[in-house]
């Protein structure tokens, strides 16, 4: 058999480079899909209303009130969900972001969480949902938006940050947007 030329050797080491960034590309492009090697997410209830808020000698404010169930269900290992919201930089389980055709923000959000089997682990001051594999966990988010009347408003999770132990560092994220329900500030 013959020798492998550093040339040759050379071009391997670049192909197999090519080949792991490749890779991440396509877990990444996958979990953008909602394919996760570790959870699954669908949306089980998506609700949205819109309320205007009536004071004396005061222009109204208009309102929206958003309720979302989110069913988790883990496939080959335990998960810890962070049970706060957050739309900044600030560690939480749900990332969000309000899109809408004017400025709004956020009034009040909250989730809670059900599930067999689904047990609160705290770390700190942060709070964890531990989710054994296999379970489903139905978490029930409330957000009410403040807005502007005459205009659309609906929330979107951008990711759902979890580990797969509470002591890691970093977090695993599902990627796939889940919308609410858009609601017209009348």
């Amino acid at each position: 058999m013959a020798k492998i030329t550093p040339a040759n050797k050379t071009l391997i080491k670049e192909k197999t480079t090519q080949i792991k960034v490749l890779q991440e590309k396509l877990v990444h492009a996958q979990k953008l899909e909602g394919k996760d090697e570790f959870v699954s997410v669908t949306i089980k209830k998506n609700q949205g209303r819109f309320k205007r808020i009536k004071k004396k000698n005061v222009e109204d404010k208009a309102e929206g009130n958003f309720y979302m169930e989110i069913a988790l269900t883990t496939k080959q290992h335990e998960v810890y969900v962070p049970l706060s919201i957050a739309s900044g930089k600030k560690v939480a389980g749900f990332m969000y972001q309000i899109e809408s055709t004017a400025a709004g923000t956020i009034g009040s959000a909250s989730v809670e969480v059900k599930g067999a089997k689904v047990t609160q682990v705290s770390v700190g001051t942060l709070r964890y949902a531990k989710i054994p594999a296999g379970a489903t966990a139905l978490f029930e988010i409330r957000l009410d938006i403040k807005g502007s009347f005459g205009k659309t408003y609906k929330f979107v999770f951008t990711r759902l940050n979890y580990k797969l132990t509470v002591t890691d560092a970093r977090y695993q994220q599902y990627l796939k947007a889940l919308y609410s329900k858009e609601v017209l500030f009348s």
